[in-house]
């Protein structure tokens, strides 16, 4: 009997362990299945899975196979995307060091309070394995590189373009402006709109119920799902037909309601409206000239330089004067600058051009590339007033311009690679 009950429970064990041998087998297969393949290299299931864990997790969703099957589709693509980018930065020899995407980390955890290494050790407490956020993130620094080298180069800003702004911000003057932050998301040939959509509507409710739209916006951008801006304020005419009518209405901190356009979805918190006054920002602005000398070799004998130098420089009356010297004296490196925005400026520049009245020479500035006497040669408000507005509209262009090139990019990369996606 006691014989029999051994076989029995032999048996049993067996068919368990084959059956849990089975099982983990078939897991393992499955996560190391292909969900796409990018010019050869694959995308497997461990990949789509982990990162499909790391957005849930960041963006605090409901961890169900709802919001799995919901979001499988953008999350691919956004791998798919970062394939590309990686292999286009290899045909560039553009590298990202290991450091860097620690140095990045350690960032984040300043940024959110955190000890060293305790983010990493967070996702992975909850289920997110410990090498899928540094490849989020080294995907993003991959996608800074290739902006800094390829995208921001082609970017044109077009006289004309400027003009036109200015002459819209000055005829403006008095009418309606809003300041808001916005969540969008694209639509993408591997994504379903309607699995966007869902998406976008418990991403909402997270927001509305736990009050947090810039945390949940910045998490969606670091880990993929969307993009994140925190717009300027913003003119009545300059705001897209279809968001202005979804937030016309809405009152500062309001969430809207998922704009849906052709492209994609938005969520729009309204941080502010006013009445748009033209700011004053003439004083922000200096037209300046300078001279420069070579810091002596023996650092104990700038005194002596210095000495020199106000001998040479204290008598100047102009910055015709300081151009005409500035060939003759010092590194002859000197020239007259004309406008320029003081944020641009060293500090050293900046505190000493305070100081000044208008064509008075400036005391010895000592820097670790030289030493500058500078001059103020202008002050006219109007000019400079003008002048600020046109840079301040010439770094909005440039930001339209980069976004919009960044995304023809995307697509280029796409359209020229064999994509061969398996879900």
């Amino acid at each position: 009997m006691f014989f029999k009950f051994v076989i029995i429970v032999y048996i049993l064990f067996n068919c368990t362990l084959k059956e849990s041998l089975a099982q983990n087998s078939n897991q393992i297969s499955n996560l190391l299945s292909i969900v796409a393949i990018v010019n050869d290299e694959p995308i497997t299931m461990m990949d789509l899975d982990g990162r499909l864990k790391l957005i849930i997790i960041s963006s605090n969703l409901p961890n169900n196979a709802d919001t799995r099957k919901n979001l499988s589709g953008q999350v691919l693509q956004s791998l798919i995307n970062e394939r590309l980018q990686q292999q286009e930065a290899k045909k560039l020899g553009i590298r990202v060091s290991d450091q860097e995407v620690e140095n990045n980390i350690k960032f984040i955890e300043n940024q959110n309070n955190m000890q060293e290494n305790q983010l990493v050790e967070t996702l992975f407490k909850n289920g997110v394995p410990k090498s899928v956020l540094p490849k989020r993130l080294k995907a993003n620094l991959i996608m800074e590189k290739l902006l800094n080298n390829i995208i921001k180069p082609k970017v044109i800003i077009n006289t004309s373009e400027v003009n036109n702004e200015y002459n819209n911000i000055v005829s403006n003057n008095g009418t309606l402006e809003y300041k808001y932050s916005e969540i969008s998301f694209n639509f993408t040939n591997i994504s379903k709109k309607e699995n966007l959509i869902l998406i976008a509507k418990q991403i909402r409710k997270k927001i509305t119920e736990e009050n947090n739209f810039d945390t949940i916006a910045k998490r969606i951008q670091e880990n993929g799902t969307g993009s994140y801006k925190n717009n300027d304020w913003k003119l009545l005419n300059k705001i897209n037909q279809d968001i202005y009518s979804n937030i016309k209405n809405l009152d500062k901190n309001e969430i809207s309601d998922l704009i849906i356009t052709n492209t994609g979805i938005s969520i729009i918190k309204i941080n502010g409206k006013r009445e748009f006054k033209i700011p004053d920002l003439s004083d922000s602005v200096t037209d300046i000239s300078f001279i420069s000398f070579d810091l002596p070799i023996n650092k104990k004998k700038v005194d002596i330089v210095t000495e020199n130098i106000i001998k040479i420089t204290n008598n100047l009356k102009s910055c015709d004067e300081m151009t005409n010297l500035s060939k003759v004296y010092g590194n002859k490196k000197g020239k007259y600058i004309g406008k320029v925005l003081l944020k641009n400026l060293p500090n050293y520049f900046t505190e000493e051009i305070k100081k000044l009245n208008l064509n008075q020479p400036s005391k010895p500035i000592v820097a670790d590339d030289g030493i500058y006497v500078t001059m103020i040669c202008n002050n006219n408000k109007k000019l400079n007033q003008e002048y600020a507005i046109k840079e301040t509209i010439k770094n909005k262009i440039r930001t339209r311009s980069i976004k919009t090139l960044r995304e023809r990019y995307l697509l280029d990369l796409n359209r020229k690679a064999l994509i061969d996606v398996r879900i």
